[in-house]
């Protein structure tokens, strides 16, 4: 079989050379034939494609770190670090499929921060913001692997729980009222307290639909507000 050597000449010029040995009559090798030929153009090409190609996965590299991070910041609150109320609604209905899938029950904690008005009024944005941001550091606290905390929207969070009983949720959420209650949010030389209002729910018992247990933890928030703050509800069925 010929051999091939590609040659790099000091004068950018690439030739392929081709050796083939040459036989007589009886095998015996009488010598060898050279053929040089210029593939300056071709390996130019493959140079070009294969910086082309680089090019392209460097910037397919950088299309995936910007899709996720304008992943994250679809389903991030900016504010608190926690998920958005958008990821929140497109997760509930596949944690519920899978519960049920596997027979397990869900729990939703829907929870609202009491006077927010009054210390947004007496403290401004500003304060109001290390509010938020302190109710997120609790919930963060009392998740445990698995469980999904978010900001639903102005001052009202929500903690979802697979795998967990009536019980040990309304202990949780009482455990989470406790625990802010107690809280002092340092702003400048004030310092704010203020109290949590929360609504408890549980899939299938309450609502087999993610609508319908929405529905009832709402419900239950509000009963919490209407008996005087500060306290946990639990609605069993929609009225």
């Amino acid at each position: 079989m010929p051999s091939e050597l590609l040659l790099e000449l000091s004068t950018g010029c690439y030739v392929e050379l081709h050796v083939i040995p040459l036989r007589d009559h009886c095998n015996c090798l009488t010598g060898h034939l050279l053929v040089l030929r210029n593939v300056t153009q071709r390996q130019q090409a493959d140079l070009e494609l294969r910086q082309v190609n680089e090019r392209l996965q460097a910037q397919l590299r950088e299309i995936k770190v910007l899709q996720t991070q304008l992943r994250e910041q679809a389903i991030r609150d900016a504010l608190t670090g926690l998920c958005n109320r958008r990821y929140f609604e497109e997760t509930l209905p596949r944690e519920l499929a899978r519960a049920a899938r596997a027979a397990y029950p869900v729990a939703v904690i829907l929870m609202d921060i009491d006077f927010f008005k009054q210390v947004n009024d007496t403290y401004g944005h500003q304060g109001g913001d290390c509010v938020l941001q302190a109710v997120s550091r609790l919930l963060r606290a009392h998740s445990r692997q698995g469980d999904i905390a978010c900001r639903y929207g102005g001052e009202e969070f929500v903690l979802l729980l697979p795998a967990i009983t009536l019980k040990d949720v309304c202990q949780r959420a009482e455990q989470l009222r406790r625990s802010f209650q107690a809280m002092r949010v340092p702003f400048g030389a004030a310092t704010i307290r203020t109290t949590l209002s929360l609504g408890v729910g549980l899939f299938p018992e309450h609502g087999d639909t993610s609508q319908s247990l929405m529905q009832v933890v709402d419900q239950a928030l509000y009963v919490a507000k209407a008996a005087g703050r500060n306290c946990v509800k639990c609605v069993e069925t929609v009225v």
